[in-house]
Order: C-alpha cells, then sequence, then structure tokens
C-alpha cells in the first residue's frame, strides 16, 4: 500500500507542477477502491533527514532574510487570493486500535461557497460516523479540530519569529529551503506556528509545514472534554492552483490516548479540493474596474 502511495504522491506533484486540478490530484493518492471501502490512511513515506542544530548549512543562491521576505509575501498573497475560493473539503477522524485494527471514525464533507454578500459560507453535504471505542467524538468536534491557521506566516507577523535557515531539501520534484520557525516569546490569545517550513527555489512559496501552534488558554487545561481530542503536530501540504498560487490542501495530524488496553491512536485527516475562484463582480457603468 505505501509503494503504491509513494507512486501516486510522485505523479501528484508533476500534475501540481503542470497546473492540473487539485481534485484530481488528490484523488490519484489512493486507488478508487480502497477510497470506497475507506480504509486507515496511509502515513506519506518520507525517507528521514536530520536538521542540523547549528546554522552550518551551506548558504542559499539568496541571502536567507531576502527569501524570508519574499515568502511573506507571497503568503499573503495566497492569504487574500484564497479568500476568494470556494473549495470541497473532506475531515476524516479514524481511531486506530492497539494491534492496528481499526475503531471509530466520523467522516464529514462539506462545500465552501462564496454568497452573493461576498462572505464565503459552509454547507455540511453529508456526515457519518462509526462508534469510537475509546474516545469520546462527535461531529461538531470537527469544527475545533479544523480551526488552525493556514497562513500563519504574513508580513505582518513577521516580528513575532525568528527564521533560521536549515539547508534545502528536495521534495519529490521540487527543490526546497528549509527554515526552522521559532516563536520570540508567547501572546495571550493568539497562536503563534513553531516548527518547518519548506518553501519552493522556484516560486519562493511554502510547499509543506511540519510543527504546532502555541495553545490557546484553556487549550490544555484539566478539563478532559478539551483534552479528549489532543492533536498538537500537523502536517500540511500545499497545493499549486492557477500556476502561481499555493493553497493548503492536504493536513495530517496524529495523536495518542492512554487506557487501559493500551496506547489507542486517532488520525485527522483534511482534504480540501476543486478550488474555484468567484467570479469578479462586473465594473460599473463608464467606471475602471477595481484592483
Amino acid at each position: 500500500m505505501n509503494s503504491e502511495w509513494h507512486t501516486h504522491a510522485k505523479c501528484a506533484v508533476r500534475a501540481a507542477r503542470a497546473g492540473m486540478g487539485v481534485a484530481a490530484l488528490l484523488a490519484a493518492w489512493l486507488p478508487a477502491r480502497a477510497q470506497s471501502e475507506s480504509p486507515l490512511t496511509p502515513p506519506p513515506p518520507r525517507e528521514v533527514r536530520r536538521i542540523p542544530a547549528d546554522n552550518t548549512a551551506e548558504p542559499p543562491p539568496l541571502p536567507p532574510d531576502q527569501i524570508v521576505q519574499t515568502v511573506l509575501a507571497r503568503e499573503a498573497e495566497c492569504l487574500h487570493a484564497h479568500e476568494r475560493y470556494g473549495f470541497k473539503r473532506s475531515v476524516r477522524l479514524q481511531e486506530i486500535l492497539p494491534g492496528g485494527d481499526s475503531g471509530g471514525e466520523l467522516l464529514q464533507n462539506s462545500v465552501i461557497y462564496l454568497a452573493e454578500d461576498g462572505r464565503r459560507y459552509e454547507k455540511i453535504t453529508d456526515t457519518n460516523q462509526k462508534n469510537f471505542v475509546a474516545a469520546s467524538v462527535a461531529a461538531e468536534d470537527l469544527k475545533t479540530l479544523t480551526q488552525i491557521p493556514l497562513f500563519p506566516l504574513v508580513p505582518d507577523q513577521a516580528q513575532y519569529y525568528n527564521f533560521i535557515y536549515k539547508g534545502s531539501q528536495p521534495l519529490d520534484e521540487l527543490r526546497t529551503y528549509i527554515f526552522e520557525v521559532k516563536p520570540k516569546r508567547s501572546l495571550p490569545n493568539f497562536r503563534l506556528f513553531q516548527g518547518l517550513i519548506y518553501v519552493d527555489d522556484h516560486d519562493l512559496a511554502i510547499v509543506q509545514m511540519y510543527g504546532r501552534w502555541d495553545a490557546l488558554p484553556g487549550e490544555e487545561g484539566p478539563d478532559p472534554d478539551v483534552r479528549r481530542i489532543p492533536f498538537t503536530m500537523y502536517e500540511i501540504y500545499f497545493e499549486n492552483v492557477e500556476g502561481k498560487l499555493w493553497f493548503p490542501s492536504y493536513i495530517r495530524s496524529d495523536a495518542y490516548l492512554h487506557s487501559k488496553t493500551g496506547d489507542d491512536q486517532l488520525r485527522l485527516v483534511l482534504r480540501m479540493t476543486e478550488f474555484k475562484a468567484a467570479p469578479r463582480p462586473p465594473a460599473p457603468a463608464g467606471g475602471r474596474p477595481s484592483p
């Protein structure tokens, strides 16, 4: 299964580079029969590469500070563009019991669309649930699980972070610069990202992230209802849209719950497909189009 997934993943990157539709890209990640049977989502295969502890990596062609400034500007561009797009979203929460057996599962599909008032709304199209064995999970929990910042690194937030260049690394058919992102300090009632970002050396845009967000007050408190879904580390893959934009399209996180029978695993997988830009309103008669 993993080798087949890896083959599809490489094809997917080629498709993204060529600007193919995101729906076809993500559909290729799993065989059609496996999708219909709703299996446990296989982990992305990856070669373990240790990031050096010190900053002695070979310098990139551009100064790291210049790369960071361009990345921040590109993130702002992608964020503003993303707000004008509708898409389909699938959220799957799976329970993996000790020994690898499948337990409960919660799947929710929805459509994110832009209404005539210009605002974006979500319409849930279907929800399917199989009872969980060890975890206590309800459909309304999915809203909390998916509320992570998709574009946390924009220019007005750069002041809160240190960016440390760690070297370059191939990512499928891309070549990426790796930066370690560290918050300078904690901010009350505000989430800050901490982890690694992978920047495409051609577009100077983020194509993968791996890390966590500082918890908001109360998220790690003693209340068991708050702590029952203990996701912390997220892996986010971005896909090319219309040749110049990079949108998050695949998010995964694993967590473990301690029980009397052993460690029960929860896996969260979020997919976003079929990005469609809302048509711009026509320019007023005799006037100029809005920028």
